[in-house]
């Protein structure tokens, strides 16, 4: 009989080039952001644009982890098959033996020459030990069917928990490519502000109201943003294009990337956030080991109180060994628990804090529209000039900048949690 050996797989997430995901924002609060639905992914090869569920589906389904995976769990599923096809076998095996059995005691009470029943009872010892050594084979498939379940299980969970993952990373890489788009439109205006200071200290200069280092200090001031702006476009390129390799699309420098809505809310931590601890991928796979180390130990005892098919037993060296593994698999999970409440806690805070963060975002763009208000009366009196009206106007687009990054932070905070309780910690 082969060997059987439980299909236990230890998978993790591929490490992706994504960029961790960055500060987030939007102006002003709007509808829920659209999640990804069961439409038919496109076609792999060049797009013209993509959308969060777009690339949430693409790269689910183009993940080779995510592959591996699936196809570790259709290996499980055929050796279980094959396992208990043996299993099949030996009953028929035994079935045959027993069989036997009946004509040879059946034949014993027909016999009167003291030989012959002698090599009738050897034959019926021989037989009954044969029976004896089929059970307890079947007996160790079972076990063995019972650890390869076990295994099959937690293959299925890494699968799930590996989505989960890939998802919030995706979902991560996509905002940050949106954060970079507005950071570029910001800087492009802060360049545009920057050249009308260029002509204003040139304007001066030239009426002998200000000096040539003027002129130069804020030459470079514009300079200094177009090569800002210059590394955020180069950054943003790449970063696109290395989403793009992730999901399996042809790279296209004119590739339109979808904004997504946002809308920043409070989250409070749930009262049942112990059972969700519970229900994580992580606590779930800990359990399945605990139960595999408890069938490794049963097996062991088995051994041990009866021996296997050739005499041998294990030693009580191993019986305590596999006493002490159950033990260690046991708080493991006490200990994850506690790690995944520590971490979860720490994830509610941050999600509290980001919704602080927005609120004051709010708070000062308001403060901004205030003062810009009171400049646009000071600006129609003739108070002030139209180049410290329109400078001014600036200060206007870094505050929307800043309610837009809190809004994107909040709302990763939000999908971090939905990861949570979908069962996945990071």
């Amino acid at each position: 009989m082969k060997k059987v050996i439980p299909l236990l797989c230890a998978a993790t997430i591929v490490s992706s080039p994504f960029s961790a995901y960055a500060q987030t924002a939007e102006a002003e609060p709007k509808t829920e952001v659209n999640q990804p639905t069961e439409e038919q992914t496109p076609e792999v090869g060049q797009v013209e644009k993509l959308t969060l569920e777009d690339v949430i589906k693409r790269g689910t389904e183009n993940n080779k982890n995510l592959t591996v995976m699936q196809l570790n769990l259709e290996a499980s599923k055929s050796q279980i098959l094959d396992t208990e096809f043996d299993v099949n076998e030996i009953d028929w095996d035994i079935m045959g033996l027993k069989s036997k059995l009946r004509d040879l005691r059946n034949a014993r009470k027909e016999l009167e020459d003291e030989d012959l029943i002698i090599a009738n009872e050897q034959q019926r010892i021989a037989i009954e030990n044969s029976i004896g050594a089929l059970e307890d084979q079947i007996q160790a498939l079972q076990l063995a069917i019972k650890q390869l379940e076990t295994g099959q299980i937690q293959l299925q969970l890494q699968k799930e928990e590996a989505k989960e993952g890939v998802r919030l990373l995706l979902t991560s890489a996509y905002t940050n490519i949106l954060v970079l788009q507005e950071q570029m439109e910001f800087t492009k205006k802060m360049i545009e502000s920057a050249k009308l200071n260029v002509r204003k200290a040139e304007r001066m200069y030239d009426f002998g109201m200000s000096s040539s280092e003027a002129v130069r200090q804020a030459k470079i001031a514009q300079k200094d943003l177009e090569k800002q702006l210059e590394g955020l476009e180069k950054n943003y390129n790449q970063t696109v294009a290395t989403l793009c390799f992730n999901i399996g699309v042809t790279y296209n420098p004119a590739i339109t990337i979808e904004p997504i809505e946002y809308k920043a809310i409070e989250v409070t931590k749930p009262e049942n956030y112990k059972s969700l601890i519970d229900n994580t991928y992580r606590v779930k796979k800990a359990e399945k080991s605990l139960e595999s180390a408890m069938l490794a130990r049963e097996d062991a005892y088995r051994e041990y109180h009866e021996g296997d098919n050739v005499g041998a037993k294990v030693s009580n060296y191993e019986l305590e060994q596999h006493d002490y593994q159950v033990k260690a698999a046991e708080e493991t999970i006490n200990s994850l628990k506690e790690d995944i409440e520590t971490t979860i806690n720490g994830l509610y805070y941050n999600s509290k804090m980001s919704y602080f963060d927005y609120e004051e975002a709010l708070r000062k763009l308001e403060d901004v529209n205030q003062d810009l208000k009171a400049l646009e009366t000071r600006y129609k009196l003739g108070v002030i000039s139209k180049h410290d009206y329109e400078s001014a106007l600036i200060k206007l687009e870094q505050a929307k900048l800043n309610v837009y990054n809190a809004t994107v932070q909040n709302y990763m905070n939000q999908e971090q949690i939905k990861a949570f309780e979908n069962g996945y910690v990071q």
